[in-house]
């Protein structure tokens, strides 16, 4: 991947090296550029690790809050797709996971491109999302709560009401965008699909994680972690490890 400075999306310009490979990782909801900060500096050194910056937050706090996470997708893709002229791979947790899939359904449409891995976590699959739900609706207090059960906010940013008059627009956009997400007939995607989820993550099922086999026609497999919907925040060297094995196997030596 050899796109300019420039490209929004990406927080800093791809690493050197004609061996590397990108790894584009999609926020959840209210995530920034540095939503996975976590577990990225453990991959491998053959991956280049990056969490798109999408509109409404940090450098790119001036331009309009995303309302349709279909068009979104849309949008990255018009703007990643030229510059993609490698292997890559797409990695989203919860919002980011609906995300990493529509855009790979938008690069296959727009420019015959396909990832060589998708990694979606901490997500049912597109056709059996609970949308309309009651974040459209809730007040700030109700919001606060739901944030602190999931445990993917900083309990500080929770309980200062400066710092979370700052970041709670974003959040809530976020939320209200999966809410009034649809999913639309596609045909299967041919990449791998690797699924995660983790055994205390009320909204997923192991059920619902095997749905997503039938995203794709290629290879599937999921896995379960121990841990709440913010599983890699606790035991990131769990995700690591896997994440690196399936990358190498489907990725890093592509054509090695």
């Amino acid at each position: 991947m050899t796109p300019p400075r420039t490209l929004s999306l990406l927080p800093r310009a791809p690493r050197s090296g004609a061996r590397r490979r990108p790894l584009l990782c999609l926020p959840y909801a209210g995530g920034g550029s540095r939503s996975y900060d976590s577990w990225q500096h453990l991959l491998p050194q053959a991956v280049d690790a990056q969490t798109l910056r999408l509109p409404g937050r940090e450098s790119r706090a001036a331009d309009p809050v995303p309302g349709d996470l279909r068009a979104l997708a849309g949008e990255i893709a018009d703007e990643l797709g030229p510059h993609l002229n490698g292997p890559f791979a797409l990695f989203g947790h919860s919002m980011g996971a609906i995300l990493a899939y529509e855009l790979a359904q938008h690069l296959r449409a727009r420019f015959g491109l396909s990832p060589h891995c998708l990694f979606v976590s901490g997500s049912r699959p597109p056709d059996r999302l609970v949308t309309g739900r009651q974040y459209s609706r809730m007040d700030d207090g109700t919001l606060r709560a739901a944030l602190e059960a999931m445990g993917g906010t900083d309990p500080e940013v929770l309980a200062d009401p400066e710092l979370w008059h700052l970041v709670e627009p974003v959040i809530r956009a976020d939320l209200i965008m999966s809410d009034h997400y649809t999913h639309r007939q596609a045909e299967p995607l041919s990449c791998p699909v690797v699924a995660y989820g983790s055994k205390e993550d009320v909204d997923l099922d192991g059920e619902s994680l095997e749905a997503w086999r039938a995203r794709t026609t290629g290879p599937f497999t999921s896995r379960v972690f121990p841990g709440d919907h913010f599983y890699f925040r606790r035991w990131p060297e769990g995700l690591v490890m896997d994440l690196s094995n399936r990358l190498y196997e489907h990725m890093i030596e592509v054509d090695g």
